[in-house]
């Protein structure tokens, strides 16, 4: 299907955010809203849009086009800023509205990797791989789907089993595995899935209030944190510890030893072998809040501890969410600002005068011209690296702090 294009736009000569549906530009759009954050993993958009072949048999008073088809959902759609891809996807649902000479149409959708969130890993198999990496193991699940994975970081070692479960969506197959590797799972947006890890580059520009920041707002919560947490699971065949029972007219048991004896010494011997836990205490939480969680793959001891505390980690990440809106889609520098970047922050009103991770973007553009809308968190929110002093404010404002990220 093909859209034309012979409509002038109500937002002016600037068009600074272009819009593709079925590789066609279409410009009988009003506002645009593209979201990417880490918690999210795919990235969203939503538009609000004026739809001719609705509106035209409708009323009276609209206006007519020489061609403008209706805009259906299951098209693909490519959402451009300045001419460069910031989302590729789908469009999934369609809201049309109208009243008294009102009428609206909102459309949103995800970019490719959110048929990741809601899709089987495997109909058909492979539901095992043996000696593999993670990014080896994506791949294969990523490849009926026509996407790619991007390693920014060392994988880990390799896998010695990894299954997916039956009915396993293909999204929680890879973030169980990730999260073995300490890996954060995100989408680049235009067709990639990205495994990496927090904070490896720095925004396009510092953010201050007053200043570049035109509006902030804060939120600090306990409302997801948990006082301690905890990863079980067991390791397969006693994690090698394993030992045959003698019989019960065995005479092979240790000297001084029955044969009872000895079997409940190998039974506490195998159970210290197949029990693994990780144990992360919260640093401040006073209240018993406890959680547990069965770890999906085969784990060891230094695994379920780290998987414990990436847990409590990025519970803090949720807790604490700072916004700042900015004007337009570029920092200082003249790049996007992209999640996942570590930037300077000087807010008084918020008590923050240190680095910060960007966790979420939301880039807007409307009648009053183009807006960034940036999620902030801790930079340790989301990596199991040693707090220190990343988590203080400096005493000036001035610099970056010694062994920053570098721009890349």
């Amino acid at each position: 299907m093909t859209f034309g294009t012979s409509l002038t736009t109500t937002l002016g000569t600037t068009r600074r955010v272009t819009l593709l549906i079925e590789g066609t530009p279409f410009v009988e759009w009003t506002s645009v809203r593209v979201t990417r954050d880490l918690s999210e993993i795919s990235g969203s958009f939503q538009l609000e849009l004026r739809d001719a072949t609705r509106s035209a048999p409708t009323f009276p008073f609209a206006s007519l086009v020489a061609y403008a088809p209706r805009v259906e959902d299951g098209l693909s759609c490519e959402i451009r800023i300045d001419g460069e891809p910031v989302l590729i996807g789908w469009i999934e649902s369609i809201s049309p509205r109208a009243g008294e000479g009102q009428v609206s149409v909102s459309v949103s959708g995800k970019d490719k990797t959110g048929d990741l969130i809601d899709s089987a890993a495997t109909v058909d198999g492979p539901c095992e791989f043996f000696d593999s990496k993670i990014d080896q193991v994506a791949s294969s699940i990523l490849k009926p789907f026509g996407l790619k994975v991007r390693l920014d970081v060392d994988a880990g070692p390799s896998f010695p089993r990894a299954t997916i479960d039956v009915g396993e969506s293909a999204m929680s197959a890879i973030e169980k595995f990730a999260r073995q590797r300490e890996l954060l799972v995100t989408s680049d947006g235009v067709g990639a899935l990205v495994l990496t890890r927090s904070g490896k580059k720095r925004g396009p520009g510092d953010l201050v209030f007053p200043g570049n920041v035109v509006e902030t707002s804060g939120n600090w919560s306990t409302k997801e944190q948990h006082s301690q947490y905890n990863v079980k699971g067991q390791a397969e065949r006693a994690a090698g510890l394993r030992r045959p029972a003698p019989h019960l007219d065995s005479t092979a048991a240790p000297s001084g030893s029955s044969s009872g004896d000895y079997v409940q010494q190998q039974d506490a011997h195998e159970r210290a072998g197949i029990t693994i836990q990780g144990e992360r205490k919260h640093p401040s939480m006073q209240r018993h809040r406890p959680v547990v969680a069965m770890a999906r793959t085969q784990l060891t001891a230094e695994g379920a501890q780290r998987q414990a505390d990436w847990m409590e980690r990025t519970a803090r990440a949720r807790s604490v969410k700072i916004e700042h809106k900015v004007k337009d889609f570029r920092g200082a520098n003249g790049r996007l600002w992209r999640p996942n970047e570590l930037v300077f922050v000087s807010d008084s009103f918020q008590g923050l005068n240190r680095d910060m991770l960007i966790a979420g973007v939301e880039m807007g553009f409307d009648q009053s011209g183009a807006t960034t809308l940036l999620r902030l968190t801790g930079p340790e929110s989301y990596d199991t690296a040693p707090e220190g002093a990343r988590t203080k404010n400096r005493k000036n404002g001035s610099g970056k702090p010694e062994g920053a990220a570098k721009d890349k």
